[in-house]
């Protein structure tokens, strides 16, 4: 009788330490998705042009100065990153709310342009609800950090990328919170032949993107719905149940949306079977 316990004690010790293993390795082993998206106006000039994208960090850190996750990027050598937003937490409680990005911004010795698009979080820093704006002037600080250390914040804004004679497009949607999301009167027509890369937190609207005429969008916000399923796939995200757009390549029209699974966690810190992600995009011409 005693050694049928002390075995069903030391089965049912192996599976708690083999769970509790697994639950804090979901949590901080990062994966790295690689991605190849043909696009038809693309310059050859841009064929291999490669870009990590980066999305919900919620202040997650991967070791001192998020040197794990910088190893990672500097390890796949890009040629830009992409940020989706909610790289922080929307908290009074949080001291020094936004450093963490800017640390590892900075520990990235200024090696690849970067350009952000915001999410909720920052978009509602220190809001006390949905109907109150942010403290006057809390995500403009913010943002002025980032910028001093070459980030560029996409505000409803363009910029354009060049190889020898030939560009693309990058337009950045900052997060509007809620209404109509209005692309032609907050970003303009999209530019006909050529490339369109869009940058917008919320991948929930991707009809009106591609009607836009995006060609490429990065989104982020789902978590790849912490937990994921053989075949269901995520289970929960910010929108609910059962999120069509979870994580991984969509294609709509002519438009292709990557979704990042994301970093970090919030509200609370769970992640099963979806393990931090970088996605590597490497562009191919057709």
């Amino acid at each position: 009788m005693v050694k049928k316990r002390s075995k069903k004690f030391v089965i049912v010790l192996a599976i708690l330490i083999c769970s509790i293993v697994y639950y804090f390795s979901q949590l901080n082993w990062i994966s790295v998705t690689n991605e190849a998206v043909q696009l038809d106006d693309l310059p050859v000039e841009f064929d291999g042009f490669k870009i990590v994208h980066l999305s919900d960090l919620h202040n997650k850190e991967f070791g001192k100065g998020n040197n794990r996750l910088v190893k990672k990027i500097n390890e796949i050598e890009p040629d830009m990153i992409v940020i989706t937003g909610d790289m922080l937490n929307n908290s009074h409680d949080i001291p020094n709310n936004g450093e963490i990005l800017l640390e590892l911004v900075d520990n990235l010795n200024n090696n690849y342009p970067i350009y952000y698009v915001t999410g909720e979080h920052e978009e509602g820093l220190y809001y006390e609800d949905r109907n109150k704006y942010q403290v006057a002037g809390t995500k403009e600080a913010y943002e002025e950090k980032l910028r001093n250390l070459g980030v560029e914040v996409l505000n409803d804004e363009q910029v354009t990328i060049k190889r020898q004679n030939e560009k693309i497009n990058i337009f950045g949607l900052k997060e509007h919170l809620s209404g109509e999301i209005q692309m032609n009167e907050r970003l303009g027509e999209s530019v006909e032949d050529e490339v369109n890369i869009l940058l917008s937190h919320r991948p929930f609207y991707i009809e009106e993107y591609a009607d836009w005429g995006a060609d490429l969008i990065f989104s982020g916000d789902t978590h790849g719905g912490m937990i994921r399923l053989p075949i269901i796939g995520g289970l929960v995200s910010t929108e609910g149940f059962f999120s069509d757009f979870d994580g991984g390549v969509f294609h709509i029209e002519s438009s292709i949306m990557v979704v990042s699974r994301g970093l970090g966690n919030n509200p609370i810190p769970l992640r099963i079977n979806n393990r931090p992600e970088i996605i590597v995009v490497t562009l191919k011409s057709k």
